[in-house]
């Protein structure tokens, strides 16, 4: 399977790496430095990756 890719935005900084420790914790990786987009209602976007092509342990 490929990987998954997904952006993260916020409105600001603080709230930003809040989520990403959130989705770091959850498997995800961090893909990108923090962009500033002004134009949007949630300027603060950075993107994440997880890899599904890891080896799937079973319970």
């Amino acid at each position: 399977m490929a990987q998954l890719k997904k952006i993260t935005k916020a409105r600001t900084p603080r709230e930003l790496e809040r989520l990403v420790a959130d989705d770091t914790e959850r498997g995800w990786n961090v893909a990108s430095r923090m962009n500033y987009i002004s134009h949007d209602p949630r300027p603060y976007q950075m993107l994440l990756k997880f890899n599904t092509e890891r080896e799937q342990v079973s319970l």
